[in-house]
């Protein structure tokens, strides 16, 4: 099990950081409270869950002294951690409170600028213990997600979540789809006696539908078109692309085509990849 523990000060940006690893494949908590984090049972579970970040502010401990038990007992347990601690500058958590127009979570005084100052002298020693620190005064959250990433690059971090979806033009397109392919163009196998019965998963008819120059041809610009996109996509933050392959019925040549599109980008790490072939239930009447 890898837990992953953000904290640090108010309005750095803890929520930024935990959906950057909710994206990318780790079970988030937020505001979780020391005591309820019981090493033991996360060592029992540690079969079932593989990655946790847990966000954990000024909110999470009365004192300074529960974070530390809550790390004693992690290591009791041996249950390996991190802590990173995101930290910015007094005035810029200022500002970011004033555009927010919320409040500061430590309420010991109704000054924010006493508030702040409490809770840097309370986290002082949580800092001091911290594995990555970064200072987020100058970042925007796109940024923050950039220097994650660099901090973290020697990590296998999924950047994407792949969906490939199939469909059947004759029941309509998805309408949750960021892109799409028409697959209609290519040889039917729909019209060999022996083949309409199977589908794009029988190697009978992936054979049939690739046997073509323009088949194999139309494969390898969509594996070319996504190769060259994916990367801008992730870019720009962008955590998960829909893509859906049609063709008439939505059982042979666009199940042919997903299904390599779909061992194609497996190979990348940083890249999950989903396949739904949605007409499937169509395919034994």
């Amino acid at each position: 099990m890898e837990i992953l523990i953000i904290t640090g000060m108010s309005g750095a940006g803890k929520s930024t950081a935990l959906n950057y690893f909710e994206d990318r494949g780790y079970m988030t908590i937020d505001n979780m409270p020391c005591f309820l984090i019981d090493g033991f049972k996360l060592s029992v579970y540690k079969e079932r869950i593989k990655k946790i970040a847990i966000g954990m502010d000024i909110r999470s401990f009365e004192i300074t002294d529960e974070f530390l038990e809550l790390l004693e007992s992690l290591k009791r347990e041996d249950v390996s951690y991190k802590i990173l601690y995101l930290d910015a500058k007094d005035e810029v958590i200022l500002n970011r409170y004033n555009l927010t127009r919320r409040y500061h979570p430590l309420e010991r005084s109704n000054s924010m600028v006493e508030n702040i100052y409490l809770e840097r002298k309370i986290l002082s020693e949580i800092r001091g213990l911290a594995d990555i620190i970064i200072d987020t005064s100058d970042f925007t959250p796109k940024n923050l997600i950039e220097n994650l990433k660099g901090k973290l690059e020697n990590k296998k971090i999924r950047d994407m979540v792949l969906t490939i979806t199939t469909f059947g033009f004759k029941y309509g397109v998805p309408i949750d789809l960021d892109m799409m392919f028409d697959a209609r163009s290519l040889r039917n196998p729909y019209y060999v006696d022996e083949l309409r019965p199977k589908n794009g998963n029988d190697q009978e008819v992936q054979e049939y539908v690739l046997k073509n120059r323009e088949s194999v041809e139309y494969l390898k610009k969509i594996e070319e078109m996504l190769e060259f996109l994916l990367p801008h996509f992730i870019k720009e933050g962008k955590t998960h692309l829909t893509v859906g392959i049609g063709c008439t019925g939505g059982k042979h040549r666009s199940v042919t085509l997903a299904n390599k599109i779909y061992e194609y980008f497996s190979e990348k790490e940083n890249i999950k990849v989903l396949l739904n072939h949605r007409e499937q239930e169509k395919w034994i009447l």
